[in-house]
């Protein structure tokens, strides 16, 4: 029955979010998640408090949740807006999760881990730098999901080293943020 559900969450990002969260994705959430489950390039451009950071936190509980192997790889181009602002919030829906759920999932500072296979499963939290773009080289999964939150603060160097994630077929990113630049 619980792989059933997973199986069937896989197709439904919105029905996870109900289901093990309790929550109601508000409508550009909802079409948000649609569009990640069917498509593999996806930016999202809103202002402060529409709920970009919940929206991440489900998309990573939902990648690691609904697929094996899988890997997520995390990025934002400052420490705060990664740390206490985006794996803070995954923090904060992780423990809403049901025990069943939840209890398979290792949470740290900087990762989360599918329990006794963190090798192959996981997401991380890389912050972007200019200076250091390897820190984000590396990741490949058949199940490969690469967030870049405030996307518009991250240098194209960094753009340049993630592009070998997006190299294995069906691998996906989003990038969000507050629209600052022009380009």
């Amino acid at each position: 029955m619980a792989r059933a559900r997973i199986v069937a969450w896989r197709s439904n990002p919105t029905s996870f979010i109900e289901d093990v969260f309790g929550a109601t994705p508000q409508p550009w959430q909802v079409e948000a998640l649609n569009s990640l489950r069917d498509h593999d390039r996806l930016a999202i451009r809103s202002g402060h408090g529409v709920g970009k950071s919940a929206f991440l936190a489900w998309a990573i509980l939902w990648w690691l949740t609904t697929r094996y192997p899988a890997k997520v790889a995390c990025t934002a181009p400052t420490a705060h807006q990664l740390y206490d602002v985006l794996w803070s919030e995954v923090a904060a829906w992780k423990r809403k999760m049901p025990p069943m759920l939840g209890e398979q999932l290792e949470w740290s500072s900087e990762a989360i881990k599918l329990l006794g296979h963190g090798n192959e499963s996981f997401a991380v939290a890389r912050t972007s730098r200019k200076e250091q773009p390897e820190a984000l080289q590396g990741f490949h999964s058949p199940n490969m999901l690469f967030l870049v939150d405030e996307a518009s603060g991250v240098d194209d160097i960094v753009f340049e080293v993630a592009r070998g994630a997006l190299s294995t077929v069906g691998a996906k990113i989003v990038l969000t943020g507050n629209p600052t630049r022009t380009s």
